[in-house]
């Protein structure tokens, strides 16, 4: 059996020297100092915990919870009906022609495949431009970004002139003696002419996260990939594109999130006209919420939509970057 340490062994076991006593205080030093550091980090954090507790999970939470309720801005109480909301509109699919929001889902969908794909392309290009650029750098950078900083009902007002029958590209088009359409009012151009709104003003937003990822690109890499016998075209295709690919993820998710939310543009411009060619789904539950006190059908919508962007957003993430799906 082992024996047992004695009051006189302990006793006698050696006193600390000087650097040792010096080392257990810089330890406990350090370690007071990194719990300063981490209570000071969330006090900083605080104001943005609380809006994201309160504005963000807590109204989601509701949301939820307000769509399995019958609510009409208060004239009746409240009043359960579990999956009702959502099986009135699954049971729209029948009828799929007059059914407002499956209509919004279909506009949104080819909406966002649109205006990702052209938004995402256009702030890479603006980015290589950028990035060759030696001279003048700021000011293209400050030129090309404008569109991103504008506010969206100026920038509407803008492209409301530029549609009009007698506006800027109806004008140029007759010079070249092509007729042009009555874009806005016209079903079969009026989502279109939205999207070209939309690639304009966010592809400038996302310039920024492609400009930075290419800043982070080891110049040897390419430089090695030159050597080898690769042409510029080569090298950006086979070296630089792989290497994007947590900036590309980033830039496809974030326009796809915007994309299905889009609403101020819709609701400005067309009010989801003409023949509901460009009603998107916010703008349904902005209708069903706001002018038919249908505001448990909203939620239940806003929760459809939810989970159609989420499931989008992860199959984007296995296809652009596996990588970061295997971690």
């Amino acid at each position: 059996m082992a024996s047992q340490p004695t009051s006189s062994s302990v006793a006698s076991a050696p006193p600390l020297t000087k650097a040792g006593r010096r080392a257990l205080q810089r330890g406990t030093g350090s370690s007071r100092r990194r719990a300063s550091e981490t209570l000071s980090a969330y006090l900083f954090l605080l104001p943005y915990l609380l809006v994201l507790l309160v504005f963000w999970i807590g109204v989601s939470i509701y949301g939820v919870g307000l769509s399995l309720f019958t609510v009409d801005l208060g004239f009746t109480p409240p009043q359960f009906v579990g999956l009702h909301n959502y099986e009135i509109l699954f049971s729209q699919l029948s009828n799929f022609a007059e059914s407002y929001f499956w209509i919004s889902m279909v506009n949104i969908i080819k909406y966002v495949i649109v205006i990702v794909i052209g938004q995402t392309i256009l702030a890479l290009a603006l980015a290589v431009i950028l990035q060759n650029i030696t001279r003048g750098r700021g000011i293209f950078r400050t030129i090309f970004y404008i569109p991103a900083v504008t506010s969206s009902v100026a920038t509407s007002l803008i492209f409301l002139w530029l549609y009009n029958p007698d506006g800027l590209i109806d004008y140029t088009l007759y010079l070249l003696h092509i007729p042009g359409p009555d874009w806005l009012n016209n079903p079969t151009f009026a989502l279109p002419a939205l999207m070209l709104l939309n690639i304009w003003t966010t592809g400038a937003a996302f310039m920024i996260y492609f400009l930075a990822a290419l800043q982070d690109i080891p110049k040897e890499l390419v430089e090695a990939a030159a050597v080898d016998g690769a042409n510029r075209w080569q090298a950006f295709w086979y070296v630089t594109i792989p290497l994007l690919r947590p900036a590309i993820f980033l830039v496809v998710a974030l326009g796809t999130i915007g994309g299905f939310q889009m609403f101020d543009q819709a609701k400005f411009m067309t009010d989801g006209g003409p023949l509901n060619s460009t009603l998107t789904p916010m703008l349904e539950i902005y209708n069903a919420a706001f002018q038919d006190s249908h505001f448990g059908l909203a939620a239940a919508m806003s929760v459809l939509l939810f989970i159609l962007i989420f499931i989008v957003t992860i199959i984007q993430r296995r296809l652009i970057d596996p990588s970061i799906s295997n971690k």
